[in-house]
């Protein structure tokens, strides 16, 4: 018997997920074969696309090839046909999901994140852990208590463990109650170089330079790693969940990120998703497969690093009551779609951003006139 071929181009390098969800499917469609191929990255991808061997579906880790016109499929239509999906799925996800007003792709490898507290630590201090509504000045005051330094000046103990990157700053830039670009993406006049934005930036590059609670770029450090030697960490759900399989969960909490002064929830959301190309032959096939995948297994969240795109499967597999992932789970509430997400040339500037960062925090370059010159990256 002829097999009807669905072909699936992934960009992701462990594929066992994957090629769990092809032998269970084949195994309830034995007319169907699913056969995977690997991409090494949007550029390949796009490259087979165009070829004559194009897939039926097409992964990716970021959002880039979702952003480009006439690769994918609206999955909308496949979506309200199935029973109960439409409210199944998170609605944080799908704000950012569907910020063009269409669905290219349903998402995965979906992460956020949030402050992970080593009570340890707290303990030895003699400290209380925060709560919820704990405030920047209030997460600062504690992660100078926490910050240890030899004689020598090099650190065995940071209060504060936050990258120096933009996405990772974002959070904060969007809870100070602009963030960096307008909604739809088109510009950062008015929002990175407002007041409201500026106050934020200034007050995380004094957490490297004022306060010295975290590593500034480069710092040596006695510290160790992150689940090691920091005190307050800046955490995504694959942080965590690295933590929960190592059996280190018990030693952490998890607390929401410190309110800024003005009281905006918001938290950026890192995804990529899969999605039915607009070459695919036969679509209802492709998305069946496409369902299965990512929708109907929920022992993939058992032991997960990732966050569950429905509710359905964050209950069934186990998340939504787990202490530390239905804190995540309940943050989806909060999510907004990010610089990375709305603006292509602000995404591919990126590295040159990050480096005006480390200038503020090594450099002292001045903030304001900093992020008033970040107009010109939209």
């Amino acid at each position: 018997m002829t097999k009807t071929i669905i072909r699936y181009l992934t960009q992701f390098e462990h594929m066992q997920d994957l090629l769990d969800a092809k032998a269970s499917f084949e195994l309830a469609n034995p007319g169907v074969e699913v056969v995977i191929e690997q991409a090494a990255d949007n550029f390949e991808s796009l490259r087979v696309f165009k070829s004559a061997e194009c897939p039926d579906i097409m992964d990716s880790g970021g959002w880039y090839l979702f952003n480009q016109k006439g690769l994918f499929a609206d999955l909308t239509p496949f979506v309200e046909q199935e029973p109960g999906l439409a409210d199944d799925l998170q609605p944080g996800i799908m704000r950012v999901a569907r910020k063009d007003g269409t669905l290219p792709g349903l998402p995965l490898d979906i992460a956020l994140p949030l402050m992970v507290i080593n009570t340890e630590m707290f303990d030895r201090a003699g400290l209380r852990y925060p709560t919820d509504d704990w405030t920047w000045e209030e997460m600062i005051e504690l992660a100078s208590k926490l910050t240890i330094r030899g004689e020598n000046g090099i650190a065995t103990q940071f209060g504060l463990g936050i990258g120096q990157d933009i996405e990772d700053l974002e959070p904060f830039i969007m809870r100070g109650g602009k963030g960096y670009l307008s909604p739809d993406g088109s510009t950062t006049r008015g929002y990175a170089d407002s007041a409201e934005s500026i106050a934020a930036m200034q007050r995380i590059i004094d957490a490297f330079r004022i306060h010295e609670v975290t590593r500034k770029p480069g710092e040596p450090s006695e510290a160790g790693d992150l689940h090691e030697g920091f005190a307050i960490t800046f955490g995504y759900a694959w942080y965590v969940g690295n933590l929960i399989r190592h059996g280190l969960d018990e030693k952490f909490r998890i607390v929401g990120l410190p309110q800024m002064p003005n009281g905006v929830k918001a938290n950026m959301i890192y995804m990529g998703a899969a999605g039915i190309t607009t070459k695919c032959p036969h679509p209802e096939l492709a998305w069946q497969f496409l369902k299965h995948a990512v929708l109907e297994r929920p022992e993939r969240f058992r032991h997960a690093n990732t966050l569950p795109l429905t509710k359905s499967l964050a209950r069934d597999g186990g998340m939504a009551e787990h202490p530390i992932w239905s804190k995540y789970i309940a943050e989806l509430d909060y999510v907004q779609a990010s610089g990375f997400y709305r603006n292509e040339k602000w995404n591919s500037s990126r590295q040159l951003i990050n480096e005006e960062i480390s200038r503020m925090i090594l450099d002292g370059a001045d903030v304001g006139q900093t992020m008033r010159s970040w107009t010109r990256y939209t």
